[in-house]
């Protein structure tokens, strides 16, 4: 699949920033083991949209796309492809195209997971395999992206041409692990918008000109931690006085950039490492080792006679309740645990306003409130 310089996954990071690409030039990129979980569930997706007959229980241990197929990505992959087939059917689709790359320029391109011809409408389709980052399809600059280069020249440029109407879909499990499908409509005249605004950004990232800013889009950008704005902030949370309230509000608006800066560093800095480049005063070391059983049966064999039988060495336990929906779903049982259930946090955490859970009282608020009432 070529790699286009500009392309879907930065369009957001284009528009605020559109030095980047100048200040990552010669900086290596990998690939996680979360993105290479994510192309495999992606791999299996595609086969499956272009094959009624594929079979996703056969790929359990098989290997795809450089890695393995394990039981959790398959079982991931069948509940993407359900939500997949109730959103066309909810639209009454037509005609799909799957795996779609557009393309614009020679450096401008990028690939769209489904894109599917309905009555009054097109439907832009995008899966995210991780629980981590939530994705919203709002405004989401990688589907208006899609959107236009696909219409410019693709397989599914005739899908597109017909409708004035779009509704952008992302399709992600959320942080407990149940799959959401998130819809947002939009029209050609927003896309037209982006579009022209996008080109003009993408000509000053060209030519190594426009913006400098560290920000959100910088979380997956190589430069993040090398260039001047991520540098910048890292200089400046050391010179900060957290004991004064303004300070400690310019470093806490600080975090979310410079933890990703970091983060990228060490990342690197262990593929260097991984392939053998020397990093005076770093080294890689074997993470901390876990016994287990070499073979679980042969121990059970061994200790049950000299520990007094089997039940004093097996513990038998219920599934958790995200198990147990699993099962009955795929069981095709309906399941109402809400009686049966309770959710309890561990503790309070640190988070920015924006986080969408409801703020709490502190130990001190809930001991100066309760003091008020008595």
């Amino acid at each position: 699949m070529k790699h286009y310089t500009f392309g879907s996954s930065t369009a957001a990071r284009t528009d605020v920033c559109q030095q980047w690409r100048a200040q990552s030039a010669g900086i290596p990129v990998g690939e996680s083991s979360f993105a290479l979980d994510g192309t495999i569930v992606h791999a299996m997706l595609e086969a499956r949209a272009l094959d009624d007959l594929y079979d996703f229980e056969a790929q359990v241990n098989t290997p795809l796309e450089g890695g393995f197929v394990t039981r959790n990505l398959v079982e991931l992959a069948q509940e993407m492809w359900v939500a997949t087939e109730e959103l066309l059917k909810k639209h009454g689709a037509v005609e799909w195209e799957a795996e779609t790359t557009g393309s614009a320029a020679d450096d401008i391109g990028g690939t769209l997971d489904m894109i599917a011809s309905c009555p009054t409408k097109a439907l832009l389709i995008d899966y995210k395999s991780g629980m981590g980052v939530q994705v919203s399809p709002v405004n989401n600059k990688q589907i208006l992206f899609a959107a236009a280069v696909c219409e410019i020249e693709s397989g599914a440029a005739d899908l597109l041409a017909p409708h004035d109407n779009f509704v952008g879909v992302i399709i992600q499990p959320n942080s407990g692990g149940h799959v959401e499908v998130r819809e947002w409509e939009f029209t050609r005249d927003q896309v037209d918008l982006f579009w022209d605004k996008h080109v003009a950004n993408i000509n000053l990232a060209r030519k190594g000109e426009g913006a400098l800013k560290a920000g959100k889009h910088c979380k997956f950008c190589p430069a993040n931690g090398f260039c001047d704005a991520t540098n910048g902030n890292m200089l400046r949370m050391k010179q900060l006085d957290p004991t004064k309230t303004e300070q400690l509000l310019e470093g806490l608006a600080l975090i979310e950039a410079v933890n990703s800066a970091i983060s990228n560093l060490e990342k690197i800095a262990y593929q260097q490492l991984e392939v053998g480049t020397e990093l005076k005063g770093w080294k890689l070391v074997k993470k901390r080792a876990t016994e287990k059983w070499k073979d679980a049966d042969a121990a059970l064999k061994s200790l049950r006679r000299a520990m007094g039988g089997k039940k004093h060495i097996m513990k038998e336990t219920l599934l958790s309740p995200a198990q147990m929906r699993a099962l009955a779903k795929k069981q095709g049982v309906v399941l109402d645990l809400e009686a049966l259930t309770v959710k309890e946090s561990s503790g309070t955490t640190l988070a920015p306003e924006s986080d969408k859970r409801d703020a709490v009282l502190s130990v001190t608020a809930f001991a100066e409130a309760l003091a008020a009432v008595h």
